[in-house]
């Protein structure tokens, strides 16, 4: 029994003596291990990389910029660029402006394209001194960064800004100023965030009111009561004109980037529900009319009607009230959907 036992320890040492010697080899072979580094956080940061930093892919040369002239850029890429080249630069009535066309074109062809403008419709931001050299220049270096992907902008966020001033019960249960409301003109004052209302009667101003920055259209409500904005900082005014002076009476922000609001019109339906359509994010909210309470978000990215293609960005044009059913007839610019 004693040698059969021997016999047959001895054949295991046999079998595991080579890969005992085979892993030992492996061990030595191994590069020394980082001084003050345990195994687990070896295990847990990963192998050393097997190329150096300066041959890590970075991303493409553009100029350098601070990040005050970064964010000075965003801003003002917003208020004068995005309407038109989109806000994600992909090209919308402008051309797109992504770094793998403006890289190509360099610092000095932007600075003197933003200058001097096109016949095409791009404005001369310099020569009308509507952007100095020192902001030119900034511009120029920002468009051959990657754009910034802007923020998307949920119900949640909307609830944040939404704001009544002066709740329903509490408005005027009759006209107390005395305008002709049906001859009063909404005059938008752009840069200055305020929409003038001028008596059509007398051509005087009759009140100045603080609204979102470029209010790009103003709109009336069913019963003429109420006087609704949109800025193109996505911020909603909704004014009531009964009151002396007409004045805001609820506020929200639908989103980053704005051009449409509108109420219902259908009989029974009048002014029940108010509408806003976002350029970005590519969205449309339903809201309560008299008080602007946000009830639903609608997402119109979606596939194009031609060529059946997602766009990731289709923004929201033109809004318009239906007269002959209880609907909103909502256009949708890059999808080429009405809704």
């Amino acid at each position: 029994m004693n040698t059969r036992i021997a016999s047959t320890v001895l054949f295991a040492a046999c079998l595991t003596l080579p890969w005992g010697i085979q892993a030992a080899k492996d061990e030595a072979s191994k590069p020394a291990g980082h001084p003050k580094t345990t195994e687990g956080e070896l295990r847990y940061m990963g192998p050393p990389a097997g190329i150096t930093a300066e041959q890590v892919p970075g991303p493409p040369e553009a100029p350098p910029m601070t990040r005050a002239e970064f964010e000075r850029a965003k801003r003002i890429y917003f208020e004068r660029c995005a309407g038109c080249h989109g806000a994600l630069r992909k090209g919308a009535t402008g051309k797109p402006l992504t770094p793998d066309i403006t890289l190509k074109r360099g610092t000095e062809y932007l600075k003197t394209f933003i200058t001097f403008g096109s016949p095409a419709g791009m404005p001369n931001w310099g020569t009308s001194r509507e952007l100095t050299e020192e902001e030119i220049d900034i511009m120029a270096r920002f468009l051959q960064h990657e754009p910034p992907s802007p923020p998307e902008y949920s119900l949640k966020a909307m609830k944040a800004t939404w704001k009544v001033l002066v709740p329903p019960e509490k408005r005027p249960t009759r006209q107390m100023n005395k305008l002709n409301l049906k001859n009063l003109f909404a005059v938008t004052l752009r840069d200055a965030g305020k929409v003038a209302l001028i008596d059509g009667d007398s051509k005087e101003i009759a009140a100045v009111i603080d609204t979102g920055y470029a209010v790009h259209i103003s709109r009336l409500s069913a019963s003429g009561r109420y006087l609704y904005t949109v800025g193109r900082d996505a911020l909603v005014n909704m004014i009531d004109l009964w009151m002396d002076p007409p004045q805001t009476v609820a506020t929200i922000k639908v989103g980053l980037e704005a051009r449409s609001v509108e109420t219902s019109k259908y009989k029974g339906w009048e002014d029940k529900y108010a509408i806003a359509g976002t350029y970005w994010p590519p969205q449309y909210v339903i809201m309560k009319g008299d008080t602007l309470e946000p009830l639903r978000v609608v997402s119109t990215r979606g596939m194009t009607v031609d060529t059946q293609e997602y766009h990731p960005e289709p923004r929201v044009a033109a809004i318009v009230a239906s007269h002959q059913h209880p609907e909103f007839i909502v256009n949708v610019k890059e999808t080429g959907w009405v809704l």
